[in-house]
C-alpha cells in the first residue's frame, strides 16, 4: 500500500474502504508545506495516490462513495459521507475528533497521537450536507494536527495537517537588566531581566552566567531550582541565595555572600537563549558590576527627599532615596493622593534607582498631598519598610507592621 505525498492546506484526504489508522502512520510521507494532509488507499490499490486534490487513486476511482477529511484554512469537513440528522451517542465529537501534537522534524514520519491525549476544543456544524468542525483556536505554528473520522461500523480514517510555518528570524532582545548600578551592595537580594518578547520557560539555568573578574564561571551564586517569570514572560526575577546573604546561616559562614566587597562579576545572558517561539535572541547581553558594602538599613521615608512641583503646571512630584531601590516595586508599591483622591498620571525611575517621579495627567491644581508608601517596599538588598532582610528568623515579622501604607506629606504652591 502507498500513501500520497503531503499536498496543499486545502488537500483533500481520500480513502475508500476501511483502514487502520495505524496503517496510515507507517507509510506517512513527511510534510512539505506548512500545511498538509495525508491520503490512504486500500491495501487492493494498484496506482500511486494522486498529488492533486481533485485526483482519486484507482481503488477510489471504483468506490461507490469516497471519504475524505479536507482542512480548509480555519476549518475540517468530512467529505463523502453523509451525515444522520441528528448527532450520535456522545455527540459529533465521539465520530470526529482533531489532536495537537508537536510536529516532527523535516523528514520525518508525523507524530502519532498520544493516547488519552484530549481533542482540540471547538463547534461543529453540518454544512453543505458535510460535517465540519472548526476549532476554537487559530492552528498554532510548528504543530501538527491529527484529525480522526470514525464512521458508523467501520475503523478510523485520519488525515494529518501542519499549522503555518513557524517565523525562525531572531527578534526578541534584551532590554535591560537591574539593579542598573555599577556597583552592588554585597547583599543584593534580586537581579531582573527584561525581554522584549515573551521567553521560553525553564532554560534560565543554562544560558545565564555569573563570571568572577577572570572570565570563570561561578556556581550556586542564584537560588536552585527557581526561576520567576511575570504572567508575559517577559520578565525574569534571578534570586541570590538567601543562605549565602542572610549573616548566621551556614551558607554565608562556610561561602560568603554571591558578591564579594570590591570583587568585579559580569553577568552574561548567551545569545543561544531560546524565546518563546524556540528561536534564539537576536544578540547576547552582559552587565559588569562591582560588590559594594553590605546595605542592612531598612529604607526609612522620613530620609527621603521630596521636591514638590508647582501649581497649574504639569512638572513631575520627585522622589529621592538615599540607597537604590527595588525598580519592579517602585512602579506599583508608590502613588500620589490630594484633595480629590488617588491623582492620575504616569511614573519615572531613574539615576539608577535612587529616585522616583510622577507627573500627572492634568496639571497641579494647589493644595495639599500625600505619597503614599507600601510598606513591603524594598530596596535592592530586599529590606523593607522598619524591617531588615536578614531579621532573627524567629521574630515574627508581623510585629513590626502596624499598617501596610504610610503617607508622606507635600504641599503643591
Amino acid at each position: 500500500m502507498r500513501s500520497s505525498q503531503l499536498v496543499s492546506a486545502a488537500a483533500i484526504v481520500l480513502v475508500s474502504g476501511a483502514i487502520a489508522a495505524a496503517q496510515i502512520h507507517d507509510h506517512l510521507a513527511a510534510p512539505s508545506a506548512s500545511a498538509a494532509s495525508t491520503a490512504a488507499t486500500s491495501p487492493a490499490a494498484t496506482s500511486p495516490a494522486a498529488t492533486s486534490p481533485a485526483a482519486t487513486s484507482a481503488d477510489a476511482q471504483s468506490a461507490p462513495a469516497r471519504i475524505g477529511i479536507r482542512f480548509a484554512g480555519s476549518s475540517f469537513t468530512v467529505s463523502g459521507w453523509k451525515p444522520p440528522p441528528t448527532a450520535p451517542q456522545g455527540g459529533w465529537s465521539a465520530v470526529f475528533a482533531v489532536y495537537a501534537s508537536v510536529a516532527a522534524a523535516p523528514g520525518a514520519s508525523p507524530t502519532p497521537v498520544t493516547p488519552g491525549l484530549p481533542a482540540l476544543l471547538g463547534s461543529y456544524a453540518i454544512e453543505h450536507g458535510a460535517l465540519v468542525f472548526r476549532p476554537r483556536f487559530p492552528l498554532a505554528a510548528g504543530m501538527q494536527y491529527r484529525a480522526v473520522f470514525t464512521p458508523p461500523r467501520a475503523p478510523a480514517i485520519s488525515g494529518v495537517f501542519y499549522g503555518p510555518p513557524r517565523d525562525v528570524t531572531p527578534s526578541t532582545r534584551v532590554l535591560h537588566i537591574y539593579p542598573s548600578a555599577a556597583v552592588l551592595p554585597s547583599n543584593t537580594l534580586r537581579l531582573y531581566i527584561y525581554f522584549s518578547a515573551p521567553m521560553s520557560r525553564g532554560e534560565a539555568a543554562a544560558y545565564v552566567h555569573v563570571l568572577d573578574a577572570h572570565g570563570h564561571v561561578l556556581h550556586e551564586v542564584f537560588l536552585p531550582g527557581e526561576e520567576l517569570w511575570d504572567p508575559q514572560f517577559t520578565q525574569l526575577t534571578l534570586t541570590f541565595d538567601p543562605g549565602r546573604i542572610k549573616r548566621g546561616l551556614t551558607s554565608n559562614e562556610r561561602m560568603g555572600p554571591p558578591i564579594a566587597p570590591g570583587a568585579r562579576y559580569t553577568l552574561v545572558i548567551e545569545r543561544g537563549w531560546p524565546d518563546a517561539r524556540g528561536v534564539p535572541l537576536v544578540a547576547g547581553a552582559s552587565k559588569v558590576y562591582r560588590g559594594g558594602p553590605a546595605l542592612r538599613t531598612p529604607p526609612d521615608p522620613h530620609q527621603w527627599r521630596v521636591g514638590a512641583p508647582a501649581a497649574g503646571a504639569r512638572g513631575p512630584v520627585t522622589v529621592d532615596f538615599p540607597h537604590p531601590m527595588n525598580y519592579p516595586l517602585l512602579q506599583r508599591m508608590l502613588r500620589v493622593t490630594g484633595p480629590h483622591g488617588s491623582v492620575a498620571g504616569s511614573i519615572g525611575i531613574g539615576h539608577d534607582e535612587t529616585r522616583w517621579s510622577f507627573t500627572p495627567r492634568r496639571a497641579w491644581p494647589a493644595g495639599r498631598y500625600q505619597l503614599i508608601v507600601d510598606r513591603d517596599l524594598e530596596d535592592v538588598a530586599g529590606n523593607r519598610i522598619d524591617q531588615p532582610f536578614d531579621i532573627d528568623v524567629f521574630q515574627r515579622v508581623t510585629e513590626h507592621i502596624v499598617t501596610r501604607t504610610l503617607a508622606v506629606p507635600f504641599e503643591v504652591r
